[in-house]
This record gives C-alpha cells, structure tokens and sequence, in this order.
C-alpha cells in the first residue's frame, strides 16, 4: 500500500499555488498594458525568469504586399515564416503547445526543422486570438542549472501564459491603430490632443517646463507636383522615421495634418526645445531622396512655443502660439526656427 508524505505533498501544493498565483499576476499585468512593445518585454521576461529559457522571442504578423509573414527583428537576429508555409499549416491543426522533436521526421517541415534546431528552439507556441493565430512564442532551450527539458507543468503555464499573451498582443495592436497614423506611425491628431491636455495639466500641477514643436515640411506641394504622391509619401515616412530618432523615448511626436508635425516635450525649457528643433532641422537637411528625375532633398520650417505657468494657456491657445512661430519661420526665408516668445506681435 503506497503512502504518502505529508510535507512532501505540502510543499507541492504550496508550489502549484504560487505558480497559479504569479501566471494570474502575469495575465493582470499583461492585460492592462496598452504598449505592444511592454506586452511583448513582459511575455519574455516571464520566459526566461519564470521558465528558465536561455532566450524567447515572438514572431508577430506582418504584411508586406499581399503576402502575410510572421517576422522577428532585433538587432542582427531577424527570422521570417510565411504564412504560407507548411509550418503554419501545421501549427494551425495542432491546436497548441509543439516540441521541435515532433515535426523532425515530417518531410515539408524539414527546413524550419533544421533552423529552430540550428538556433535552439526547443518550444513553440502559436498565441490564437479567436481562433486566428497572432503571434508564434518561441522558446530555446532551458538554462544549463534547470535541467535538459520543460516539466509538464511548465508547459502547461507556458500555454496559459500564451493565452494571456494573444489577447494582451490583440488589444496592444487595436489601442495602436485607434492612436497611430498608419503612414508615418507617429501619433495621430486625436492622441496629440489628448496627451497635450495632460501634460498641460501635468505641467501646472508640479510646475515643470513643457515645450512644443511644430514643424512643416518646406514647398512640399512642389515635391509631390513634381515627383509624384508615391515618393511625397516616401518623403513623410522618412522624416517621421528622422523625428522618432531624434527625440526622447517619453517625448510625443505625432503627425498634426498633411505635412505637418507636432512634438510634445514635457519638461522641456525654450532653450533645449530649439537644440531639440536645431538637430532635427540639420538632420532633415542631410536626407537625401533617389527618384527616376534624380534626387532631391528637402527642408523644414520649426516653430516652438513654450508653457507660460503665469497665464492661463488651453491647449488650443498653446498650438497657436506654436503655429504662429511657424508662420513667422516660413515668412522669412523657410529652413529655420522661430520662438513664439522672440516673434515680433
């Protein structure tokens, strides 16, 4: 008659209780972050704190022309899965959890075979969001000191944790594309809006500096005239891509209307805001754009007005402030910045 041990049996209860403790935690934190790049930080580092993985990724779906592909890139690691591989096929009709093991005798899965194996990856798991796969969790191997394999119960929390994941990614890509513009994927004017009423709010409660920039695009009816609304297009991209670059990851760029921008810089003073507006001119000033007519290069005008605690500033009366430095920056002679303060009345 087998027996049990009661501190043994104790202990085990104690440690599944802790666990189902720290995956609900898990899926509270997940699914109140709005940043897919947070949701995406959260679900890794659980990998490799809670799991033990020697390293984790997740491959999120992209669309490049009409082809959609699961991508990942970070630095010099990019890997690529079309959706029309055999492997989403696969994934699609396995309904969870894969051990690489499984697929290594299956002809068509060979080459993903050979890579996951190549790299490591020892787990994967598809993350379905209503029943539509919206994300692969990829895991290597485990950690040398935590044994040669996932337990069964790891996987078993692996697969909640993937559960909790494909919802927290699906709200994070829906609270993007209500607050992103979708050519230069800077915010859009709502966000903008929204945001300058609370950093204005935040800036008279602790009495911090807070700074605006608006900046246009010079004669940039000439450049889609002249080369097309493909290549305005490109020109927008890029100098979006040049304004994230450039300025702090608590900054807030958005893209105000057409072919113009707007920057919110919390506690930011006139005199940093220009260096700011000084940099970003300067490195617009560098781009250079190939086309069949040849290249071309173009400038920007930068405006900057800067919070007055003094007086009773609404965001509307803010944006005006910059709009009319703005104004007085393309008046005299385009290319440069103009201080609502220093402007002439």
């Amino acid at each position: 008659m087998e027996t049990l041990d009661f501190d043994e049996t104790k202990e085990e209860f104690k440690r599944r209780i802790f666990d189902l403790t720290t995956m609900l935690e898990i899926g509270r934190t997940l699914n109140t972050s709005l940043s897919l790049s947070d949701v995406l930080d959260i679900i890794i580092l659980t990998c490799n704190g809670h799991f033990h993985a020697s390293d984790a990724m997740i491959l999120l779906p992209s669309e490049e022309g009409e082809q959609i592909r699961f991508a990942y890139s970070s630095g010099d690691t990019k890997l690529v899965l079309d959706s029309s591989h055999p492997f989403v096929d696969f994934m699609e009709s396995s309904g969870g959890l894969i051990e690489i093991e499984e697929i290594r005798e299956t002809d068509e899965l060979k080459d993903v075979y050979e890579a996951f194996k190549q790299s490591d990856f020892q787990l994967i798991v598809p993350l379905r969001f209503k029943g539509q796969i919206n994300g692969i969790l990829m895991l290597k191997k485990k950690e040398e000191d935590f044994g040669t394999g996932y337990t069964k119960d790891e996987k078993h929390y692996i697969e909640l944790i993937a559960g909790f994941a494909s919802v927290a990614i699906e709200n994070a890509r829906l609270y993007q594309m209500a607050t992103l513009d979708r050519k230069t994927r800077l915010y859009n004017h709502g966000y903008f809006q929204n945001r300058l009423v609370e950093e204005i709010e935040r800036a008279e409660r602790y009495n911090t500096e807070l700074a605006l920039i608006m900046l246009d695009l010079d004669h940039f009816k000439n450049i889609n005239d002249t080369y097309g609304h493909m290549i305005g297009d490109e020109v927008l991209i890029k100098i979006a891509k040049t304004i994230q670059e450039q300025v702090r990851s608590f900054d807030i760029p958005s893209r105000f209307g057409g072919e113009e921008f707007c920057i919110i810089l919390p506690e930011t003073d006139t005199k940093n805001a220009e260096l700011v507006s000084e940099r970003l001119r300067k490195r617009v000033e560098e781009l250079s754009f190939k086309t069949a007519k040849g290249p071309f290069s173009i400038t920007v005008s930068i405006g900057i007005s800067h919070f007055a605690h003094k007086k009773h500033i609404t965001e509307d009366m803010f944006i005006e402030q910059a709009d009319k430095a703005l104004y007085f920056a393309k008046q005299n002679g385009r290319n440069q910045i103009a201080v609502y303060e220093n402007i002439p009345r």
